[in-house]
């Protein structure tokens, strides 16, 4: 606080441990699993930023093997990221925003529809959160998952109301 005396009246949610993302193995954790389009990269330690490059080579290699259609695009589409800065103006301050899905993190509906129906549309209750931040405010959408589970039922392939996000 005496640093950063502009956080005093912030409210605390979450607490950072210090941890690295190691794991029981001595080396990196890189894995396809094609069927889920899903590339495991962890266990990367400190590492990481010395070992990005190759490691990025790796991971293309790894999904160039999926085949033809797993290839640079000629003209990729670069969709506007969501605003997450509280500098910046969010949805909820903008008129016609409608319904606000989750309180903690003022997410409004047409926030999540935009990012479900959107370019990179969300396929899991994962993808979502990453462009919205939905259900990860302080009740960790205990209070907002209904509603969710609601507006996302057929847009997930593993709907939220069986209990098992799949992303």
């Amino acid at each position: 606080i005496e640093k950063l005396p502009g956080l005093a009246d912030m409210p605390v949610t979450a607490v950072y441990a210090g941890l690295r993302p190691a794991s029981e193995f001595k080396d990196y954790q890189i894995a396809a699993q094609p069927g889920r389009n899903w590339i495991t990269v962890g266990a990367i330690r400190s590492t990481g930023l010395s070992g990005a490059l190759g490691i990025a080579a790796h991971v293309f290699e790894l999904y160039s093997k999926e085949g033809p259609e797993h290839r640079q695009i000629a003209q990729p589409v670069t969709p506007r990221a969501h605003v997450l800065a509280q500098s910046e103006k969010r949805d909820w301050q903008c008129d016609n925003h409608g319904e606000i899905i989750c309180h903690c993190e003022l997410v409004s509906e047409r926030e999540i529809k935009r990012a479900l129906d959107g370019p990179l549309g969300a396929r899991s209750l994962a993808g979502l959160k990453r462009q919205t931040r939905v259900t990860m405010g302080r009740c960790q959408g205990f209070f907002c998952s209904a509603r969710l589970a609601e507006m996302t039922k057929d847009h997930f392939d593993t709907p939220l109301s069986s209990g098992i996000d799949d992303g």
